[in-house]
């Protein structure tokens, strides 16, 4: 109103006067609106003005490390293709019209085993998408987090804090930031869920989860990679879709704290549901074609080179359970690190070779070259020296907490290491010549710099590289006799690596964990390691599961106090043999015994965590004081199984949800004691109720008993035929006539049909039954006649 803005001028002379439109305006009052000191701008350009990214757009766009990383990246990238059932597309060319497009659901999960190249598909996006974003700001901006930094379980305002404080954008509100992704205007791009869920459990990973649920909803939009089996449609989000269902199955009982957690969990279904719409693409290795192409390209200048890399990268094979070859030349992580290493390759002998090369012999044969490229470098260290102190780097960046490692942790590590070689000099030497080590140390080429929230610090270049040191590391400690001890994360590809051993190498690694068995210390993880390759060598077994763990702990089979994680003991189609196998005190985490036979088996003291026992014979098992954490029992015989000694708040269990054939129910405390008790196994006293709840006939109980509740008055054949009662009829009519014998309700004669009247006593009962969830004895005395 130019009334209201002439006053304003006349008032406050020095005030900013602005006039803003949906439409634009034209040049001509642009023209006079300027010379009046009044600003005009449209509502994109008034919103433009509060997005000061400036900060965060120059660090990846204009100079500085992360600039001239990226470049770099984007000058040499070979774009990536997906493969799967929606279509066979190039990555970039895909994201960038799902990205433009609206039509196309916002949340997009990109899986990729190890080296497919996610990290560099997101860094590459971030680049491309910022300079565009500089060009043309109505496109969304990239907020790219890498996932792998949260050690701990995070909620979303954490998440953005972070992103912020490490990008010199801490003067911008959470609430703004919030608000751009909601609109669109921002779009998240999430790196690496599996880095980070392989150290939460179970629990954490699910509030982790309710955050990036909730920075998903109303219209948000993003990208998460992982490695397959973290994050899929099939498993871990199955899992948190039960979490969050209705907290009881008698969900209608109107008590206030009940109704509380209710409208929560309605909250949080809703967040899941925004979550859940989303879809999965996955991202390939790169085709040969695109292979020669990048190599040509890296290496347009040495004939010599090309010939080198292209003749390794053409004998990677691994070898699938069907006895298939796959070629793993396109792996994009494995090319970097030939490329890395070509000078010193074209002196190899196995450069020239034409023997076929396993996973494991790739990344030796590189770990080997990057440590001669360092001595070749520096000759002060030896290669077996740094490739020491690499392993513990290795061990230390594997710990929970540690993301990187800081100047301090840096050289209390290299104390130790060379401590023997530090303590011959004299006491004045030692600070220097810790000083030359660390100078020497830190330039390692398996290393990189990093700079996490103003604190510099040092990690591997690649994940893998850590990975395989690790795994060595855990191998060179079978060798000696002794095993390592700590609690670390054993991978899908660390897994990989030891599977694609040489198979002698298996065989007497197999041999020596027998021989150290009886130690218990350190042999769990060995174990989880190991089991894939180690399996493989007695496949003409007719039980080769079995006899792999009779060979390596004795007969009967003894897994007491072990940690062992990410091992599949059983399946439905090849059950193992496991009767009156020992697992007391053990730590059995993602552990598969479906269709095992576990008769007499010992579990008790046990920490039982992602654990599926489904279709697997349990009967007389014992389960006494386990802790028993999101475990599957679906189908399970338990018959005689054991389960006292556990409190309630120590156990929760999935089992099939028999309302819904496609999805499992989640029970926990008394609900799962009761599960377990009714199917025959043994707990400490309960509620009847509580039991008596999975009786088949129990919905019909219950829905009769609310429908009396709700209306006193109820036709006869509505109650005895509909509904519920259609399940089973004859026992709704038994149910009815028990109801009458003990006077909760009474029939009476209508002009037309026969209706049932709740009595007094009835009304009590009931309304007893819907507010608390408990019955009368007599009512759970009839329902134990049906068991």
């Amino acid at each position: 109103d130019v009334g209201k803005l002439a006053m304003i001028r006349e008032l406050e002379p020095n005030a900013q006067r602005l006039i803003v439109s949906a439409k634009g305006f034209s040049l001509h009052v642009r023209e006079r609106a300027e010379k009046s000191r009044i600003l005009t701008l449209t509502y994109d350009e008034l919103f433009h003005k509060f997005e000061q990214f400036g900060p965060y757009i120059h660090m990846y766009t204009s100079e500085g490390e992360q600039k001239d990383e990226l470049e770099k990246l984007n000058e040499i990238y070979e774009e990536p293709t997906f493969k799967d059932e929606i279509g066979d597309d190039f990555a970039t060319t895909y994201l960038n019209d799902w990205r433009k497009s609206l039509d196309k659901k916002g949340w997009l999960i990109i899986v990729g085993e190890y080296g497919t190249g996610k990290t560099a598909l997101t860094k590459v996006l971030q680049y491309r998408w910022l300079n565009e974003y500089m060009l043309d700001p109505s496109l969304p901006l990239p907020i790219r987090i890498e996932l792998r930094n949260f050690t701990r379980q995070f909620d979303a305002r954490g998440l953005l804090h972070y992103f912020l404080d490490n990008n010199n954008l801490s003067h911008l509100s959470i609430d703004f930031v919030y608000s751009l992704i909601h609109t669109g205007r921002a779009i998240l791009l999430l790196d690496g869920y599996d880095e980070m869920a392989q150290y939460l459990h179970a629990r954490e990973r699910r509030t982790c989860l309710e955050a990036l649920a909730e920075l998903s909803a109303d219209g948000a939009r993003g990208i998460l990679t992982s490695r397959p089996n973290y994050f899929t449609e099939g498993e871990e989000l199955e899992v948190f879709e039960i979490l969050y269902k209705s907290l009881t199955h008698g969900n209608y009982y109107s008590g206030k704290q009940t109704q509380e957690v209710l409208k929560r969990e309605e909250r949080i279904d809703k967040l899941l549901e925004h979550f859940i719409d989303r879809f999965e693409r996955t991202l390939r290795d790169l085709t040969p074609d695109q292979t020669e192409s990048l190599i040509k390209r890296a290496l347009a200048d040495d004939d010599e080179g090309q010939r080198v890399i292209l003749n390794l990268l053409r004998r990677i094979y691994r070898t699938s359970q069907d006895g298939d070859a796959i070629s793993l030349s396109g792996k994009p992580v494995i090319i970097s690190y030939l490329l890395e290493v070509i000078e010193n390759l074209k002196i190899a002998p196995e450069a020239e070779s034409t023997k076929a090369l396993s996973e494991w012999e790739i990344y030796k044969l590189i770990v080997d070259q990057l440590m001669i490229r360092d001595l070749d470098r520096s000759p002060e260290i030896t290669p077996d020296k740094r490739r020491t102190f690499l392993q513990s780097l290795a061990v230390f960046l594997s710990k929970k907490e540690q993301i990187q490692v800081n100047e301090a942790d840096f050289k209390d590590l290299i104390s130790k290491n060379f401590r023997r070689d530090l303590n011959r000099l004299p006491t004045e030497s030692r600070s220097s010549q810790l000083e030359r080590y660390f100078a020497d140390l830190r330039s390692s080429t398996t290393l990189t710099r990093y700079s996490d929230n103003n604190i510099q610090g040092w990690k591997f270049s690649h994940n893998t590289l850590r990975e395989f040191l690790l795994t060595e590391y855990f191998l060179d400690g079978l060798k000696k006799g002794d095993p390592v001890t700590d609690d670390l994360p054993i991978s899908d590809a660390m897994r990989i690596f030891a599977e694609t051993l040489p198979i002698e190498t298996r065989s007497s690694f197999g041999q020596l964990l027998g021989q150290i068995w009886s130690r218990k210390k350190g042999c769990g993880q060995l174990l989880s390691l190991l089991w894939n390759g180690l399996v493989r060598l007695y496949l003409e077994y007719e039980d080769p599961k079995e006899s792999c763990l009779k060979a390596i702990t004795g007969q009967p089979i003894d897994l007491n106090s072990v940690l062992l994680s990410g091992v599949t003991i059983s399946t439905i189609s090849e059950p193992t043999d496991l009767v009156s196998s020992n697992f007391a005190r053990s730590t059995l985490t993602n552990i598969n015994f479906s269709g095992a036979a576990l008769l007499n088996a010992h579990f008790f003291e046990s920490t039982i965590e992602n654990v599926i026992f489904t279709g697997a014979n349990l009967c007389n098992a014992n389960f006494l004081g386990a802790l028993i954490i999101d475990t599957e029992f679906s189908n399970a015989e338990i018959d005689g199984a054991i389960f006292t000694h556990i409190p309630p708040d120590l156990i929760s269990i999935l089992i099939d949800d028999t309302q819904n054939d496609s999805s499992r129910s989640r029970l926990e405390g008394i609900d799962a004691l009761g599960y377990l008790q009714f199917h025959g196994a043994k707990t400490d006293d309960i509620p009847r109720i509580a039991v008596l709840r999975y009786h088949p006939f129990f919905p019909i109980v219950e829905k009769i008993v609310e429908k009396l509740t709700t209306q006193r008055m109820r036709q006869r054949r509505g109650i005895e035929q509909r509904g519920a009662a259609r399940a089973n009829i004859p026992f709704a009519r038994d149910f009815i006539e028990f109801l009458e014998g003990v006077q909760f309700i009474r029939s009476r004669t209508d002009r037309r049909d026969e209706m049932i009247e709740v009595t007094d006593s009835g009304r009590q009962v009931f309304t007893e039954f819907s507010n608390t969830g408990s019955f009368p004895d007599t009512m759970l005395d009839f329902l134990e006649e049906y068991k």
